[in-house]
């Protein structure tokens, strides 16, 4: 199976129950594909992704997608109808990755200016 998605595609991830790709792109847009239809589920936009591999993931309840930026944030968005739920400055350059704890809230986050945080809520 091979899908096109008409952008040069830096980092994907599955879902939990693995249905679906989050895939993200050097358009700054991070796109949520069903694996067995390769239909176009839903876009989140908000970050900027137009030169580096940045990391995404879905959160480990499915509510939510995050992801970095090279302006240091990192965000938040509904997974359904894809709206920034939260974003913040997460380093002081740009965040080329982020994971997600399987079962906790916590997650780790990396930078281009050296350091590795951890998150917990």
């Amino acid at each position: 199976v091979s899908d096109d998605l008409g952008q040069p595609v830096n980092c994907i991830s599955m879902s939990n129950d693995g249905n679906c790709i989050l895939a993200s792109c050097l358009d700054s847009t991070l796109r949520l594909i069903d694996r067995s239809s390769g239909e176009l589920l839903q876009q989140y936009h908000g970050h900027t992704c137009k030169s580096y591999k940045l990391d995404c993931c879905i959160t480990n309840t499915d509510a939510h997608v995050t992801g970095g930026s090279e302006d240091g944030f990192i965000f938040f968005w509904d997974l359904v109808d894809a709206s920034v739920a939260t974003k913040f400055r997460a380093h002081s350059s740009v965040v080329t990755s982020v994971s997600y704890h399987p079962k906790d809230n916590c997650m780790i986050s990396s930078s281009v200016d050296g350091t590795i945080k951890v998150w917990k809520s």
